[in-house]
């Protein structure tokens, strides 16, 4: 499968003097302009293997089948932990807690780096980086990807009981119609709610003007009530779905095709206001003991052939690109999975926040949580 992204013209509040780009075709991430580059090396260790390493990750995020390959291969044992939201790891890595490989959402590096939390990655233990399309190197987030490596990407939008609804939900707009009241399932993802809201008003998705926040935060709160909260496991969600339960979710392509598979009523539906677009990211924290084994570890996990079985599995799109012609053809040429430019060309990136502007969304948050207790 070819990578021919469209491109819209963005400007970086971290590189306010440098014009970007947005890569629409396969992510719509923010990248410097000029040529993608490949990462320099920092000198490649010769550290023998450790025993076992730690692997931080989302809930059933990764196939045990592709873990229990790398230990039959390398006689690495992997202990899996996990968490719930990117705000956990957060916490977790800056408290020091003990890692070796770690999942990080794109908007959530530039903090990480800033705090000298991620450690600098040697791509000579990593040669298989070469198989990163070039629309996903040299990022705006971590430009020369000096800390991280792309993992997988895809949209956030609306999966839909069209029989239940009428196929009548089309926007993000849509979730405050009153039928809908205590049938809408989301996670408890702060900043995508906050930025749901604001789209919903006609705000930018990455606002940081007070008055806007402010009118998300009343939006926000008089939705709570429609609101089912959900496990992050496809697993446990769709059921719901299937049953009812909830008529509308606020997820992720995994969600939708599991629900497609067992049900002609499911429907996924990118919002008119424009999707939300997200990536997430391999990274070695700096303490972890074991950066050569880690590294070893992202290495396997960018094989073509070991990229491709965790698509085929988790259902999320990969930015391997040596790894599209392992992906079984059926996702390869989903629109779900990889939606074609001219459906998410309204699409939005999920940005890091100025410390003022985390401030204002964490404050929001609490309010929102604490409403009705």
């Amino acid at each position: 499968m070819a990578f021919t992204p469209a491109r819209i013209m963005l400007r970086s509040k971290y590189l306010p003097c440098r014009c970007l780009l947005l890569m629409i075709a396969v992510l719509s991430l923010l990248v410097a302009c000029g040529n993608p580059s490949t990462p320099a090396s920092t000198g490649a260790t010769a550290q023998a293997h450790a025993q076992e390493i730690v692997f931080y990750n989302w809930a059933a995020d990764m196939p045990q089948s592709v873990l229990d390959a790398f230990t039959k291969e390398y006689g690495v044992k992997i202990k899996y932990e996990t968490y719930n939201d990117m705000e956990e790891l957060s916490r977790n890595i800056l408290a020091g807690k003990s890692y070796d490989v770690v999942v990080v959402a794109n908007e959530h590096v530039p903090a990480l780096v800033a705090e000298q939390r991620l450690a600098p990655i040697d791509f000579r233990n990593i040669p298989n980086f070469k198989n990163i399309s070039a629309n996903f190197r040299d990022l705006v987030y971590d430009q020369r990807n000096k800390h991280t490596v792309p993992y997988h990407w895809g949209t956030e939008a609306l999966v839909v009981r069209d029989d239940l609804t009428g196929g009548q939900v089309t926007k993000w707009a849509d979730l405050w119609n009153p039928r809908y009241a205590g049938k809408i399932g989301t996670r408890a993802l702060p900043r995508d709610l906050v930025g749901i809201a604001l789209l919903s008003l006609g705000y930018d998705f990455n606002s940081e003007q007070p008055e806007e926040l402010e009118a998300a935060a009343q939006r926000l709160i008089e939705l709570k009530p429609s609101l089912v909260f959900v496990d992050v496991s496809a697993d446990s969600v769709v059921p719901k779905l299937l049953s009812g339960e909830i008529q509308i979710l606020i997820g992720w392509a995994e969600d939708a095709l599991d629900a497609q598979a067992q049900s002609q009523s499911i429907s996924h539906v990118l919002p008119e206001e424009g999707a939300i677009l997200w990536g997430d990211n391999f990274a070695i924290p700096a303490a972890s003991p074991n950066k050569a084994t880690a590294e070893l570890f992202i290495n396997f996990l960018l094989r073509p052939d070991i990229s491709a079985q965790i698509v085929n599995e988790k259902l999320y799109a990969t930015p391997n690109e040596a790894a599209m012609s392992f992906v079984q053809a059926s996702l390869r040429d989903n629109p779900v999975i990889f939606p074609p430019n001219e459906r998410i060309k309204n699409a939005h990136l999920m940005l890091a926040l100025s410390s003022d502007g985390e401030k204002i969304y964490d404050s929001i948050w609490q309010r929102f949580m604490a409403t009705g207790e």
